[in-house]
């Protein structure tokens, strides 16, 4: 801001500069150009004098000499009976007697060292009001700091009146974005409260069928569900200082796959896996099983029932990325696709949004595009956890170019 202010104030003063520089250098030359001309009517008035009261030739010559015109040779005399005395031309100047004096005006030199001296000068006042004009701009630059090393924390300034009114304003929007949040973190503990109820009853269900692949298939649902009904209730209130963790990308990919090849295999899918070598992320184990679990139940719900699957995990140049792709019909309208509660086709989009949230969490970014199985290809590329990687940037990125 500084410097914008110091730009300006450079442009402003000038511009003055320049008109103060073209005046007085006109100023001067005219100034210049008044005096010799009035040193010319004098001289002429002399010579003029002497023709009042003498027509001899050799005192008019004499008088000549003794001017400053005549000694230059600008200066002539006619007389009545048309003898010339001095040098011809020039402008008549003065008529006694039918003699006629004329003058040549003088060549008025520019004056460059009076406009190098004003110049000097100016030079001088330019700096000083650089200087005197940022006096008036401390206490809008101070709250404009005092605003940029505010963040996440209540705005307390004294300035100029509009910076104290939009401070007041960032105050009431942090103050309504808390409330909002706070709001949304009741209501997600209250329908994770809610679902224990159910959950038990669905539990105690799941007991009583029996024994059986079916059986073993819906206990593990259960009980997958009641922990991530716990792990959002634990979320809602983070413990200070918690560290996030590391996770091995392949591992959880992995592991998660051993649940959800069970429902592939039901529906006649096919199910390609490949998680290649370890590579940790710094992400919590259960935040990535989280990633996994939307990114797959999004392909089982809104795909047909055939429609093949591909998980891989590829780790390259401080990236480790993230790959689900299925054969389905693809994503109508990817531009809203990545938008929470704005995806289309009956979803909240709110898996692709927790995705996004983790990839970004990481330094990372997504991608939706199509796959090379014909239909949606979500790829996630995750920061490398210990290892430099260039920013990625933009962080959300929606493509959709038909078949590569």
């Amino acid at each position: 801001m500084r410097s914008v202010i110091t730009r300006a104030l450079l442009v402003a003063a000038g511009v003055v500069t320049v008109v103060f520089l073209a005046t007085a250098g006109f100023l001067l030359f005219s100034g210049a150009a008044a005096v010799s001309e009035s040193a010319d009517q004098r001289d002429a008035a002399v010579v003029a004098a002497v023709l009042a009261v003498s027509s001899n030739a050799d005192d008019v010559r004499g008088t000549i000499a003794r001017t400053s015109a005549g000694a230059e040779g600008r200066m002539s005399v006619v007389l009545a009976d048309g003898t010339r005395l001095g040098v011809g031309g020039g402008t008549p100047v003065a008529s006694v007697g039918g003699a006629v004096v004329s003058v040549v005006p003088a060549t008025v030199p520019f004056p460059f060292g009076a406009v190098f001296l004003v110049l000097g000068i100016a030079a001088v006042a330019l700096g000083v009001a650089v200087w005197v004009g940022h006096r008036p701009f401390t206490p809008v630059l101070s709250a404009l700091r005092v605003l940029a090393s505010s963040t996440g924390r209540r705005v307390r300034l004294s300035g100029p009146r509009e910076l104290e009114a939009l401070a007041s304003s960032i105050n009431a929007a942090t103050e309504r974005t808390s409330l909002l949040m706070a709001k949304e973190r009741e209501m997600i503990a209250d329908v994770s409260h809610r679902l224990r109820t159910p959950l038990a009853a669905l539990r105690l269900d799941a007991d009583a069928v029996g024994s059986g692949p079916v059986a073993e298939r819906i206990r593990s649902a259960v009980i997958t569900l009641g922990h991530d009904v716990d792990r959002i209730i634990q979320a809602l209130q983070p413990e200070e200082g918690e560290p996030e963790g590391t996770c091995d990308v392949a591992s959880v990919v992995e592991a998660r796959m051993a649940f959800w090849s069970a429902h592939a295999c039901d529906q006649g899918r096919m199910l390609e896996v490949d998680v290649g070598e370890p590579a940790w992320v710094p992400l919590a184990p259960d935040a990535l099983a989280a990633v996994v679990d939307a990114l797959l139940e999004n392909v089982f719900r809104h795909t047909p029932a055939a429609a093949p699957v591909g998980v891989s995990v590829v780790r390259h140049a401080g990236w480790v990325t993230l790959v689900v792709e299925d054969g389905g019909t693809g994503v109508a309208d990817p531009s809203s696709a990545l938008h929470r509660g704005s995806s289309g086709v009956g979803s909240t989009g709110l898996g692709l949004d927790i995705a996004r949230a983790a990839a970004e969490a990481t330094g990372g970014t997504i991608h939706l595009e199509r796959g090379r199985l014909g239909g949606a290809r979500v790829r996630l590329r995750f920061g490398e956890a210990n290892s430099h990687h260039s920013p990625a940037s933009p962080r959300a990125w929606r493509l959709w170019r038909g078949h590569p």
